[in-house]
């Protein structure tokens, strides 16, 4: 169940009609992938060749500087609807345009955009750390990063990866952004070992040990402490909440296949259940279309920030709502022969487990609460 791309469908520069062949690639190759220490490496080629890595960029077809967003939150969708492992990493390539978009220098902006049209350069974004996080450190005049990221997901795939860190010089002091060249990473600082988890495998969202690294200060992106900076940190909730809702769309489309195959679609208890499954979805497709929505023009009015953070709150903690409905529903509908290991369902459904849970739900839930409190009669149109 697809709601049509016009945006993209309408643009001269993007074969839409190669991007959906690309999809039922990305989909048919899943199961393969799972299970590929390197990740989804064919699938990010398909994605290149197509146009899809380079369409946020100037003048492409989801430029980020025109009103674009519900149409990225639909592709974001589309290719989670594929793989959930290709969205997660796809939204972080997608995440870091954005933040270079926002404040990088034109002339690293040239570089780095050209990187992706060019060269195809798969970018992520890297911030979660435990005790031995990064450190940037001055020595002779000269950067030196110091540390490790966890869960960078892609990481055997990335080759710009965007990567926070504490940093203490004359010019600069504070959480620091900045680009690594991954080709300047050897393979033995990738400890793949780190990553065992339930679901989203192919991700490969390995333990990345960036020590030694020579840092140029042309690597470095924004001033220290704009990565945190709102609306735009909590605001991008939405595009990976629209990746999870692809998810939640492939585990409906599987059930009800299911169900046809068995010859159980005339079983009333079925239908309910297929009932709140397809209610969910359609309620996850309204959140992302008025989140897209509410985004581009309270970004570009530039004084709606708390209504666009507690929008995108709202939108994540529902989405997770909607998503774990789903599966719910669906888990009833096929029973254990329906989640065997050789199907798509268990996959999908281990992936989509481990992808929703996203930092601090709860305090996500109680801060829509305070605005609300502050706010009785915010989005009244």
């Amino acid at each position: 169940m697809k709601f049509e791309n016009d945006t993209l469908a309408e643009h001269k520069t993007f074969d839409w009609l190669r991007f959906r062949q690309v999809l039922i690639e990305i989909e048919a190759m899943a199961a393969e992938t799972e299970n590929d220490p390197n990740g989804p490496v064919k699938e990010f080629q398909l994605l290149h060749h197509c146009g899809a890595l380079k369409l946020v960029l100037p003048d492409h077809a989801l430029d980020f500087n025109r009103t674009n967003t519900p149409a990225l939150l639909q592709l974001l969708n589309d290719i989670g609807k594929a793989n959930l492992s290709v969205g997660r990493i796809f939204e972080g390539h997608i995440n870091t345009l954005y933040l270079i978009h926002l404040y990088a220098t034109p002339k690293q902006r040239h570089k780095w955009f050209n990187g992706v049209i060019e060269n195809g350069d798969i970018f992520g974004i890297w911030n979660t750390q435990n005790q031995n996080g990064i450190q940037y450190a001055e020595t002779n005049s000269q950067l030196e990063i110091a540390g490790s990221k966890t869960f960078c997901s892609g990481a055997m795939l990335v080759n710009k990866a965007l990567i926070t860190g504490n940093i203490k010089t004359v010019e600069r002091d504070g959480w620091q952004m900045a680009i690594i060249d991954m080709d300047r990473i050897s393979k033995d600082q990738i400890d793949k070992e780190s990553w065992k988890p339930l679901g989203m495998k192919a991700s490969g969202s390995y333990t990345v040990d960036f020590s030694g690294y020579q840092l140029d200060d042309s690597e470095l992106l924004g001033e220290p402490g704009v990565y945190l900076k709102q609306p735009y940190f909590n605001g991008g909730a939405i595009r990976f909440a629209a990746v999870q809702l692809g998810g939640a769309e492939a585990i409906a489309e599987y059930t009800t296949n299911y169900l046809k195959e068995l010859n159980r679609t005339d079983d009333p208890f079925q239908q309910l259940r297929l009932s709140c499954i397809m209610s969910a979805v359609m309620s996850g497709r309204l959140w992302l279309q008025q989140a897209g929505k509410y985004f581009d023009s309270w970004v570009n009015e530039g004084n709606h920030d708390e209504d666009l953070i507690a929008f995108a709150n709202m939108t994540r903690v529902n989405m997770e709502e909607i998503c774990l409905t789903v599966m719910d529903n669906s888990n009833r509908c096929v029973g254990a022969r329906g989640l065997m290991e050789t199907g798509n369902l268990g996959r999908i459904f281990r992936d989509l487990t481990f992808y929703l849970r996203q930092p601090a739900p709860d305090a996500t839930r109680l801060n829509v609460a305070k605005f609300f409190i502050n706010n009785p009669s915010a989005f009244h149109e």
